[in-house]
């Protein structure tokens, strides 16, 4: 997939596969350009609808590539209330549409 112009790997795999995902229901590796997402399996502690979960999952983690290769994920430093900056706000209305081809690009929605 494509984000902001740099090509990533998504990858859904086990915890065997990738350690990583013991501590995590999914990552981004932004220095090898690759997105992660557990394979969920249903249990007695998980939620009824794994494919949304995974889903939810993914769009995050496309989320955090976008504010990594938009230069965001180095720069937001400790400022209060930073959801509500104009910022952030101006940020997510100009990159929307290409979150939207992202996630559509690999069926996250």
């Amino acid at each position: 997939m494509n984000i902001l112009g740099t090509e990533y790997k998504v990858l859904f795999r086990e915890e065997k596969d990738k350690p990583k995902l013991k501590n995590a229901d999914g990552y981004i590796d932004h220095s090898i350009k690759e997105i992660v997402v557990g394979i969920f399996e249903k249990d007695e502690m998980s939620v009824e609808d794994l494919e949304s979960y995974s889903k939810k999952v993914l769009r995050h983690e496309i989320i955090h590539g976008f504010l990594y290769e938009s230069g965001l994920w180095n720069n937001s430093g400790n400022v209060e209330a930073w959801g509500q900056s104009e910022e952030i706000t101006d940020w997510i209305a100009i990159q929307f549409p290409k979150m939207l081809k992202a996630f559509n690009e690999v069926g996250a929605l």
